[in-house]
């Protein structure tokens, strides 16, 4: 049985990047060793609380839980097409 982990997940990644939008609100970029990109967001609500370390943790973990469903959502179909193929 395939099970999906986080070690999994942080293997298909390529590259990280972060970016700031306005005062409070974090993107997290995840471009894929297949050059797909998964996006991750975080935002504060006040300006004066914002904390750019808490914003990158919380975007990437938005993130890498897109990635989850996606990886999930391939590794069914991948299976549902083998099965298909030996009927």
């Amino acid at each position: 049985m395939f099970q999906i982990t986080k070690e999994v997940l942080e293997q298909k990644i390529a590259s990280v990047s972060f970016s700031r939008i306005g005062e409070t609100t974090t993107v997290c970029s995840l471009t894929l060793d297949s050059g797909f990109v998964v996006i991750g967001q975080s935002a504060c609500i006040d300006p004066k609380a914002f904390d750019e370390s808490i914003g990158c943790d919380l975007a990437r973990e938005n993130a890498l839980n897109k990635l989850w469903e996606l990886e999930g959502y391939h590794v069914k179909e991948t299976l549902y097409a083998a099965k298909m193929a030996q009927e």
